[in-house]
């Protein structure tokens, strides 16, 4: 049973990974198709991140009481549907629409995957198992350009929603003979009115944040995230059955500031592809291919590493291991900064292999302090709240090179203005640098707890 769970998670986990990076490649297509803009295709690509993001939480509190298996399942056939859904699309707004839908039925499909596989594995294969499951979302990362792009180049992009909707439903083959059920609050209720604060707050403070730059309304909705952030935070201390505990963070620095080392790495590291992407075709002048091929360095060694990281993490003490990680890549981002139009491709290509290795070393061993932290009883809702930090981490990452291009006035990523987009880079990469010192000392801060 161990087995098939760990499978059924990991075709999941590269599938959800998978989906939320190939779109990109299938956006021109999907543009020429229904006439639509860069501003609509943007919405495409980013409905599945808003979706994942406002969902999580609340569905990981509701797996622990309504049973994980049970809503895992469900977000399986769902996820599975709308992807083929997807497929059928008439116009750019209705996809927009699935892509949202998509999101949220696969936040019922991480938080709850993960909240089982902890379940069912003893403690000292945490580590490693947690990282056989961050190696598949890095292949899916890695893969989905590249499987993204053959698919649309050869059947067109209708197929690649088709295909891996028919992937990502192989999982449930592999659950059909797991009866079992886990709950982590079976006798509690579900937080109606702190679930929906939170659902509102969400895409307030992450779409407010991204437009702060663009639009005065930008402002407006970040601070009103703020607010309804603080008001959140309000019900759920007054909540007799809260969506999130907050007694979770109070006196357990383990829990606390692995979340929030987990935020600042990705908010620090997620949008290293997208510069180096840029800098390599618009600066290097390199094609696509030649630039992905470059950038695969990266997701290789990360792949790779991942289950081991998370084996020395249950041998030794994982926020160790993630401090370790989270420095490695403060360095790395350091480096980056200083390049300019005549760094050699061998050094980007040092530098990526480098920071993958700091990233294998931070996520698995972060992930697996963070379940250890907690007991059981809540597995649900932590694995839930790791996935919104990565993906608010990933928002925040790309609304900081919104802002620093915005605010540099960097218009033109043809070659017109390399200089200009080489200063931005520079600035982006000493900010993406100091975000990841903050993650450093929060990792350093968390004390040793005895596992759980």
């Amino acid at each position: 049973m161990q087995r098939l769970i760990l499978y059924a998670v990991m075709i999941t986990s590269f599938i959800g990974a998978l989906v939320g990076s190939g779109i990109n490649v299938a956006l021109p297509s999907i543009g020429q198709e229904f006439g639509a803009g860069a501003g609509d295709l943007s919405r495409v690509a980013a409905a599945y991140l808003f979706g994942s993001a406002i969902f999580t939480l609340p569905l990981g509190k509701a797996a622990d009481i309504f049973g994980r298996m049970k809503l895992y399942k469900i977000g399986i056939v769902f996820f599975s549907l709308l992807l083929i859904v997807g497929g059928f699309s008439q116009s750019v707004e209705f996809l927009c629409g699935i892509r949202f839908l998509q999101g949220g039925f696969m936040a019922m499909v991480f938080g709850p995957g993960m909240a089982v596989l902890v379940s069912v594995y003893e403690k000292s294969m945490r580590g490693k198992i947690l990282g056989y499951s961050t190696a598949a979302v890095y292949v899916g990362l890695t893969c989905g350009p590249a499987i993204g792009g053959f698919i649309c180049h050869y059947f067109g992009w209708r197929w690649f929603f088709y295909l891996t909707g028919l992937v990502a439903a192989s999982g449930l083959i592999f659950l059909w003979q797991v009866k079992e059920e886990w709950y982590g609050d079976r006798e509690g209720k579900f937080d109606i009115a702190g679930s929906l604060c939170y659902m509102i707050t969400a895409p307030l403070l992450l779409y407010g944040f991204s437009e702060i730059s663009r639009q005065e309304i930008g402002i407006f909705l970040f601070i009103a995230g703020i607010l309804g952030l603080l008001l959140f935070i309000w019900q759920e201390c007054k909540a007799e059955c809260p969506m999130l505990d907050v007694n979770l963070f109070i006196g357990n620095k383990a829990f606390s500031f692995s979340n929030l080392a987990a935020l600042l790495h990705y908010a620090a590291t997620f949008a290293i592809s997208f510069l180096l992407s840029l800098y390599l075709q618009v600066v290097c002048g390199l094609t696509a291919p030649e630039a992905g091929s470059i950038l695969l360095l990266q997701f290789m060694v990360m792949a790779i590493l991942s289950p081991k990281a998370g084996s020395l993490s249950d041998q030794i003490e994982p926020g160790k291991v993630a401090s370790v990680g989270m420095t490695i890549n403060c360095i790395g981002l350091l480096v980056l900064s200083s390049l300019d139009e005549g760094s050699p491709l061998f050094l980007v290509g040092g530098i990526l292999v480098v920071i993958g290795v700091g990233f294998a070393l931070f996520a698995s061993p972060n992930n697996n302090a963070i379940m250890s932290a907690i007991s059981p009883r809540y597995y649900g809702t932590a694995s839930s709240l790791l996935a919104t930090m990565r993906i608010i981490g990933q928002a925040i990452s790309m609304a900081i090179v919104t802002i620093v291009m915005d605010v540099n006035a960097v218009k033109s990523i043809n070659g017109a203005d390399n200089s200009g987009l080489l200063y931005a880079m520079a600035m982006i990469f000493r900010i993406f640098a100091f975000v990841c010192l903050l993650g450093v000392g929060a990792s350093l801060a968390r004390n040793k707890k005895e596992q759980i």
